[in-house]
């Protein structure tokens, strides 16, 4: 007669502090994974907006009585961590505008100093701050007479356009420039603004690496935990 041998029955381990505090740092792994997914999740939905790759803002009216529109001052590069830079944020940069008064215009990104050459005693509109929703620029007007040239005639813009800029961040310390292309005053534009923010793939990409990571952390934490044990063989 031939007998059926029996399974192994499982126990449960008898919980413990131990075991107690396994769990909890599990479930901050999990939480932290949770919530890096989510980052990724929104990065990759970010992404898919993007207009020929470019994110943008706009388009935005900008009008001044006086010659020309000054923003001052955009440090790109600066200091500390490489992929903190400013330039590693932009990327690529499209200002697209448009003449709203029939006078053609003039957008031009140039070194601050030269910029400030330029302009010195000249009448124009200085930003000083701005709001993106709703729209509103706050400026510092500059009194002064008229431009000595039409702004295209100078040579320090590292990227200008009458339509479309195109430019390549670099570092260095820029401003930009909004005119008419005459140099006559009263300018009534309407502008949109676009970078390709390389920075925003890297984010999600990290961020997703990040959560697996995280999740398959907390798994060693919390599966040895909880998992039974098969009770030892008796003979």
């Amino acid at each position: 007669m031939t007998t059926t041998p029996s399974l192994t029955p499982t126990v449960q381990r008898s919980w413990s502090g131990r075991r107690t505090l396994l769990v909890v740092v599990g479930a901050f792994f999990g939480m932290v994974s949770l919530i890096l997914f989510a980052i990724g999740g929104f990065g990759l939905w970010a992404q898919q907006q993007r207009d020929n790759g470019y994110f943008t803002a706009g388009p935005e009216r900008v009008t001044t009585s006086s010659y020309a529109l000054l923003a001052p001052s955009l440090d790109v590069g600066g200091t500390g961590p490489d992929a903190l830079y400013a330039d590693d944020f932009l990327g690529e940069v499209r200002i697209d505008i448009e003449s709203k008064n029939g006078t053609p215009v003039f957008v031009g990104i140039g070194p601050a100093a030269e910029v400030a050459t330029y302009l010195n005693g000249v009448s124009h509109d200085e930003v000083a701050d701005f709001d993106v929703d709703p729209f509103k620029l706050s400026t510092t007007a500059h009194a002064g007479d008229k431009p000595l040239a039409a702004p295209a005639d100078q040579s320090f813009w590292v990227a200008s356009g009458s339509r479309t800029l195109d430019w390549k961040a670099v570092g260095g310390d820029w401003s930009v420039v909004i005119m008419n292309a005459d140099g006559s005053p009263n300018v009534d534009a309407e502008l949109s603004l676009g970078g390709t923010l390389p920075v925003v793939e890297g984010i999600t990409i990290g961020s997703l690496i990040g959560a697996v990571l995280m999740l398959l952390i907390a798994a060693a934490f919390i599966v040895p935990a909880i998992a039974t044990r098969p009770s030892p063989s008796t003979r």
